[in-house]
């Protein structure tokens, strides 16, 4: 415990000096900083034993899962239901087009990677076409662009797709029919992981629906100034603990179900101070831990040992990205916002990473592959979202 306070003190110091000069300088948002500080920890074995220890693990798993909650915090559904066919059709046909294209290249290119199956190479693509929302918000706020037509579409298109990273876990205790040889272990019961997701979702509307009750009595009690703050947190372990219960994997998305239940239950009068609440406890509390531990997880040695493979990988999965998000969206966004719009939902994390795992671990990809996808999908996201985070300072999109 006392070396996690301490990387945790020294990623604070870190991400206030370093982040100024990524403000100032490179246009980047600070807490960038913890990523590249984390790079640097994991090339030189700094904290090792500290970074995969229980105790800091919970604080960027925190990290990521309060981020998560803070995208259902901040959606603004009324805005949404303007472009919910932009919404949905982008993430049926952008995930889909890229599943497509990185699956045939594997098929094709690596068959023995992914089992000789056609099927195993599908659904290993799918699980690398989603999307890491988590990454991209804290860019969206910095550049006040979530309210946007842009802002929606990401955080819609990349909410939706994570609904595509459960139906794609659901399908791997599947293959072994196709796949007599394989076995799945450690996964659960596929109906209970249904059961649990539907349950969340009923719960959510049920809160949404009689939502109002909730607010009449915060307003009544305006004086009690910590009611608010702990019913933002209630809400948050509540659906992350009813979502983990079954499957880890379901608390990603139960969180962002939890942030559009805790924005319903709160007051309009006081809805500013409470966005101030939440966005300090995501932004300056947590999400540094977070992006440490996505930068301590770089493998360097996994760049330099399959480079072809990564990539070729990294160039097809951008290029099926960017196409398939001109082509839809260039008439609403325009060029250079539908080709950004494509470069940000590149980024990857999330459960896509599991997805990965649970295949290695079932033995229907080779660690070769396991490794490429990992380092393509981690590797790049510095560049990726430098690139961003440029483009979205020169300008702001619709």
């Amino acid at each position: 415990m006392e070396y996690a306070l301490l990387l945790i003190a020294v990623t604070y110091a870190v991400s206030l000096g370093f982040g100024i000069l990524l403000e100032k300088y490179l246009k980047m948002p600070w807490m960038f900083a913890a990523l590249f500080f984390g790079m640097i920890l994991s090339s030189f074995n700094l904290f090792e034993l500290t970074l995969k220890d229980e105790p800091f693990q919970l604080f960027a798993t925190l990290g990521m899962l309060f981020l998560l909650f803070m995208i259902g915090f901040n959606l603004d559904i009324k805005r949404m239901k303007r472009f919910e066919k932009e919404i949905f059709k982008g993430s049926i046909l952008i995930v889909g087009f890229e599943a497509c294209t990185v699956g045939s290249l594997l098929y094709f290119g690596f068959p023995a990677e992914v089992s000789n199956s056609p099927l195993v190479a599908i659904i290993t693509a799918l699980s690398f076409a989603t999307v890491g929302e988590a990454i991209l918000l804290p860019i969206l706020a910095k550049y006040g662009i979530i309210k946007t037509t842009f802002g929606q579409l990401t955080l819609g298109i990349g909410t939706i797709d994570d609904i595509l990273e459960v139906l794609t876990l659901l399908l791997i205790p599947f293959l072994p029919v196709f796949l007599p040889i394989s076995q799945i272990q450690g996964f659960p019961d596929p109906t209970l992981v249904l059961l649990d997701l539907a349950g969340i979702s009923i719960l959510t509307l049920v809160s949404i629906k009689f939502g109002v009750k909730i607010r009449n009595i915060l307003r009544k009690n305006w004086n009690f100034e910590f009611l608010r703050p702990l019913l933002i947190l209630l809400v948050f372990f509540s659906f992350v603990v009813l979502g983990g219960f079954v499957f880890e994997s379901l608390a990603a998305i139960s969180a962002i179900f939890g942030g559009l239940v805790a924005r319903s239950l709160l007051p309009k009068e006081k809805l500013r101070a409470d966005e101030r609440a939440v966005n300090f406890l995501g932004y300056i509390f947590l999400s540094p831990l977070f992006f440490l531990s996505v930068g301590a997880n770089v493998s360097v040695t996994s760049i330099l040992v399959y480079p072809l493979l990564i990539a070729l990988i990294w160039f097809v999965a951008k290029g099926s990205k960017l196409l398939a998000s001109y082509l839809l969206f260039h008439q609403l966004l325009g060029t250079k916002c539908s080709l950004l719009l494509g470069l940000g939902l590149s980024v990857r994390f999330s459960t896509s990473l599991i997805v990965t795992y649970v295949l290695l671990n079932s033995g229907l990809i080779s660690l070769a592959l396991y490794s490429a996808l990992i380092a393509t999908a981690i590797f790049m996201k510095p560049v990726i979202l430098g690139i961003l985070s440029w483009a979205l300072s020169k300008g702001k999109p619709p």
